[in-house]
């Protein structure tokens, strides 16, 4: 039997472990209802095994496997393990329990049948407009997270889950597990159901207090300010906050979703000690500014130190990425106790290359893996990751690796990697400029051909944009992967210029030197329209 796979936490670097080897986790996610058959998924194994990802987000729901309670069928588990393995990839298993997507449609039809049993949560008379809801639809069904008698019918599914799993998969082809998915409730900061408001009218949970007291900086300083009077008094929520209070709000719905994610964290673990974690609807975000209108108490980055306060037993919690300030977004998320994985975002190469080289991330995947087109860009840049997975990985570590994806109106970078600085362009830009300075004026860029288009549906083309990493693998010496960008290397006290190219070509036993890159090709090493890698050697000459 294999090891199973592990976070290993040294020095505030954070690397998955898996067969006992580093492991990025490079690949996407299916569409929600696409790994509920197996003849539908049998096209999509034979597509995503030459997509270039190593790594399946798959989804496992509750009202499939327990239809009627007490009684288990994970036949669909057991298809999924297998053709994963005949495809060659690794699965990352999404729990669909009582909550997806800040509503209840996955749980089993005995329990939404049941609403004495398992309650509805309470909007109240007033409800706010939500995101995918329009007059005159069907309501969608949102249970109360306060409900004991779900939080207990939900761990023990989870908990059959997770004992099938550890009986059946010796091979660790699950890698990792997310519980539940994008929690939280729309339409109102705060459940007004009975047993929420019982809740409310109870103390203030001492660890929160605690969490807050030992380290108030880790808190968003408008939550803290709002807390800070709830340290020394053992009141309850409505004592302190009374009506009205949207972050009071906020904060209580994050410790009953979290509390209720964590429990089913600890039930697992105990069965099978997989790492385990939550994912995130970002809010607040354009359009959806106020708690409700995104999912409250969903692990947003403000809620992330409340969410590791009341469910340790989750190893990180993962931002879905939709917006365009991407690395804004890794930014709030990636820390030393809190391991940058995207289990959800665009086809967009250049925000892989940000999450791993820039923010030491371990994992990002693109939703709806099984429309991109056979070699597609994201496709190759997750090729040309895997293929280096030691270098990135170690040097994650030790901060020799640095990401980029420069916007259109960013013209430039600039990092340290130890005493020399590196400064990447945008290789087009320059390049005409520079042409233009001769009296050469060259013609607008050609559309995207359709082999290039990210994905299958809609217009979603390859990403434009400069994008890279660059990794210091000697004295003077880089790996450099990506597109589109010139890269000018800088020490203080020295004098440094190119000594050689070479070339790199991906092969199946991963990069190969190729050509010695001279002359004008020097101006173009990373060159646009194609994902490529070089090394790079540099001379130095000490200045007096």
């Amino acid at each position: 039997m294999n090891d199973i796979p592990r976070l290993d936490h040294q020095d505030g670097h954070t690397r998955l472990i898996v067969d006992g080897m580093p492991y990025l986790c490079l690949g996407g996610e299916l569409h929600n209802s696409s790994s509920s058959d197996r003849q539908y998924m049998a096209g999509v194994w034979d597509k995503v095994s030459r997509s270039g990802a190593n790594t399946v987000i798959a989804t496992v729901s509750w009202d499939q496997v327990e239809p009627v309670e007490g009684s288990f069928d994970f036949s669909i588990l057991d298809e999924l393990l297998e053709d994963a393995r005949t495809a060659g990839m690794r699965l990352v298993l999404i729990w669909f329990g009582a909550f997806k997507n800040a509503s209840s449609t996955y749980a089993p039809t005995w329990v939404r049948s049941d609403p004495e049993r398992f309650p509805r949560a309470d909007r109240g008379p007033k409800p706010m407009a939500t995101p995918f809801s329009y007059a005159g639809s069907m309501p969608r069904p949102t249970l109360s997270v306060f409900s004991d008698d779900l939080l207990e019918a939900d761990k023990a599914a989870y908990s059959a889950f997770m004992n099938h799993l550890a009986s059946t998969d010796r091979e660790h082809t699950v890698i990792l597990v997310q519980i539940e998915n994008e929690v939280g409730l729309l339409g109102v900061g705060r459940d007004r159901n009975p047993l929420a408001e019982a809740a409310w009218k109870s103390p203030i949970p001492q660890e929160l207090r605690k969490a807050l007291a030992n380290d108030p900086a880790s808190f968003d300083p408008g939550v803290s300010g709002v807390l800070m009077s709830a340290l020394d008094e053992e009141r309850s929520w409505a004592e302190h906050f009374g009506d009205g209070n949207t972050v009071a709000d906020e904060v209580f719905m994050a410790w009953a979703f979290a509390s209720y994610v964590g429990r089913l964290a600890t039930a697992g673990k105990k069965i099978l000690a997989l790492p385990a974690f939550a994912n995130a609807w970002l809010g607040p975000q354009t359009g959806q500014d106020a708690p409700g209108m995104y999912p409250s108490g969903g692990p947003t980055a403000k809620m992330l130190p409340v969410w590791r306060a009341a469910a340790p037993a989750l190893d990180f919690l993962a931002p879905d990425i939709y917006v365009s300030n991407s690395a804004e977004v890794m930014a709030q998320y990636a820390s030393a106790d809190n391991p940058l994985f995207i289990p959800e975002a665009k086809f967009r190469a250049g925000d892989a290359f940000l999450a791993v080289g820039r923010f030491n991330g371990f994992g990002y995947h693109v939703f709806g893996l099984e429309d991109g087109r056979e070699g597609n860009q994201y496709g190759e840049a997750c090729k040309a990751m895997i293929a280096l997975t030691n270098d990135i990985v170690d040097a994650q570590r030790n901060g020799r690796i640095f990401g980029f994806a420069l916007e259109p109106d960013e013209n430039m970078v600039t990092s340290t990697l130890g005493s020399t600085s590196v400064t990447v362009r945008n290789a087009a830009k320059l390049y005409s400029a520079m042409l233009l300075d001769v009296g050469v004026v060259l013609p607008p860029d050609p559309e995207l051909p359709g082999e290039t288009l990210a994905a299958g549906h809609g217009q979603t083309p390859g990403d434009a944009r400069a994008f890279g990493l660059i990794i210091a693998t000697d004295h003077l010496e880089y790996v450099v992967v990506g597109q589109g960008a010139l890269l000018d290397f800088h020490k203080e006290g020295s004098e440094l210029e190119v000594d050689s190219v070479r070339e790199l070509r991906l092969t199946k036993e991963g990069w190969q030197e190729g050509r010695f890159l001279n002359g004008d090709e020097r101006l173009q090493v990373l060159p646009g329209g194609k994902v490529s890698a070089a090394r790079i050697r540099l001379l130095e000459m000490v200045k007096d």
